[in-house]
């Protein structure tokens, strides 16, 4: 999956984490999600909440959420 989120990909993987699971626990299909981390639409507030709060504890809402355009914006 080419997906936006770089932080939050190695995170999930790293920690065998289920994208099926972490649909469910939002309360979206599979294919939202994958919708949401490819950037064709945006998590919403509650949803990074939820992220943070429940597979994601030790990292802030900002790391969870960094996109990996971000890199380019900082390196030009």
């Amino acid at each position: 999956m080419n997906c936006v989120y770089p932080k939050m990909e190695i995170k999930i993987v790293k920690r065998g984490i289920k994208k099926k699971t972490i649909a469910s626990r939002l309360g979206i299909s599979e294919r939202c999600l994958y919708n949401k981390m490819k950037g064709k639409t945006p998590f919403t507030w509650s949803e990074v909440e939820i992220l943070q709060e429940v597979f994601f504890p030790d990292m802030t809402k900002e790391e969870i959420m960094f996109k990996s355009n971000e890199l380019e914006k900082d390196a030009g």
